[in-house]
């Protein structure tokens, strides 16, 4: 508006100087259009007021109960499940969600349980080494969460300052409702969400929550959207702060997006083959490794049933064993693509059978060493991964991929490496020794 004074006072200036008649008309329209443009921005103006109002004030109990049981009803009868009983909402302070995350993860992990886990993950390349898995973890959920269901407490967390008065924060809230859904007709409790030794069955089974949840908040917006308020959406979507999603390592970002882009075509596959029926069929018999999910269609069919494999022992007062746990197809796929492209990578590891590595740490914080065994579908995948996995190692560099052992056994193969060449040697006469015996 600012630039629309020098002109009046130009036109001004001329008909002062004798420019009657049409000057005047047209100082008379440009007043009219000044006090309609004035008009305009008084109105934007309150209405600016009103939205800063509405949001420092919160909405009012009530006005947010309706939004809950409306949404509650249309999850309900999209999710084809009933409310066994109210749904328990707790309010926070945005400002508390970082303690209140870092609070749930530290119930499951102890500080000494993360760091060793930490230090098992950078033993097979997929993490950087010293990486604070509390603070990345705490990161990405902070930006990524706008609310979150909580299975022990049997509650739903919001924000105060949510007034679900936008489409997203509605469809939103309808996957966190579905979650309470699940939980009160299936009990989540029940699930190995926080196994802590085999995070293939806790991915797989993540992956069957979160892809559930996600096909039901994609069907809700699609059936209950405000057409007025898409752009607003797309707005809101694309300006979404990922910093700390980018920051971290490619593992954590593949390990927290895998439950709901791998879950959601899981759970579509089933949903389509045979509608909300499928669904509670999986969840009376879920999956039991991300095999599992990344093909559906054999799922449909048959669970996959791998091979159960344990490195061979190792008993050393020096060693300590850190860690024991297995990758599963999904993680053995990114342990090749570091080595291979992301394509092949895929296609070789959906030969993989089962596997279980151990790490052990020399001392406190000293040199790791990582006995990782696997099983393959058949002999000619046991040598594409044995080569594969060389390879990768070799690209990788430094200490811990120069000391490489690749034991294979037909379908079998076992790697053994350490950034300490001596355990290789203590690994090999302790096998030999059991061999013997």
């Amino acid at each position: 508006m600012k630039k629309s004074f020098p002109t009046l006072l130009f036109l001004a200036a001329l008909v002062a100087l004798g420019l009657a008649g049409w000057g005047n008309f047209r100082l008379r329209q440009k007043i009219g259009e000044l006090r309609g443009e004035i008009a305009q921005l008084e109105h934007e103006r309150r209405e600016l007021q009103r939205q800063v109002d509405a949001s420092a004030r919160g909405p009012k109990p009530e006005e947010k109960t309706v939004d809950h049981q409306q949404i509650e009803q249309q999850t309900s009868e999209l999710r084809g499940l009933s409310f066994k009983n109210p749904v328990n909402y707790r309010i926070i302070e945005r400002k508390e969600l970082r303690q209140v995350l870092a609070e749930k993860v530290r119930e499951q992990y102890t500080e000494q349980q993360l760091r060793d886990y930490s230090r098992s993950l950078a033993a097979l390349g997929l993490i950087p080494e010293g990486t604070d898995l509390l603070k990345v973890l705490v990161s990405l959920y902070g930006e990524q969460v706008a609310a979150f269901y909580v299975p022990e407490e049997r509650s739903l967390y919001t924000f105060r300052d949510l007034v679900f008065s936008s489409n997203l924060d509605k469809m939103l809230l309808s996957h966190e409702l579905t979650h309470a859904l699940q939980d009160q007709n299936f009990d989540l409790q029940k699930f190995p969400l926080k196994i802590k030794d085999n995070d293939d069955l806790a991915l797989a089974t993540s992956a069957l929550v979160e892809g559930d949840a996600t096909v039901l908040m994609t069907r809700w917006y699609v059936e209950n959207v405000d057409p007025s308020k898409m752009l607003a959406d797309l707005g809101a979507m694309f300006g979404q702060d990922t910093t700390k999603l980018r920051e971290a390592p490619a593992f954590l970002q593949e390990l927290l997006v895998f439950p709901y882009q791998q879950g959601q075509s899981f759970a579509m596959s089933l949903f389509v083959a045979g509608g909300t029926a499928a669904l509670d069929a999986a969840f009376r018999n879920p999956p039991t490794c991300t095999k599992d999910i990344l093909h559906p269609e054999t799922f449909l069919q048959h669970r996959a049933t791998p091979e159960h494999v344990e490195p061979p022992p190792f008993d050393s007062k020096d060693w300590r064993l850190i860690g024991s746990n297995n990758l599963g197809e999904f993680g053995t796929g990114f342990v090749l693509k570091q080595g291979m492209g992301a394509y092949d990578a895929q296609v070789l590891a959906q030969g993989w059978n089962g596997d279980r590595y151990h790490v052990y740490e020399h001392g406190t914080n000293g040199p790791t060493a990582l006995v990782w065994a696997t099983a393959w579908e058949n002999e000619q995948q046991a040598g594409e991964f044995a080569d594969a996995y060389k390879k990768a190692e070799e690209q990788r560099g430094g200490p811990f991929a120069a000391n490489l052992r690749i034991h294979r056994d037909g379908k079998h193969v076992t790697i053994v490496q350490s950034s300490e060449p001596s355990f290789l040697e203590l690994w090999e006469s302790s096998h030999e020794a059991r061999k013997n015996d």
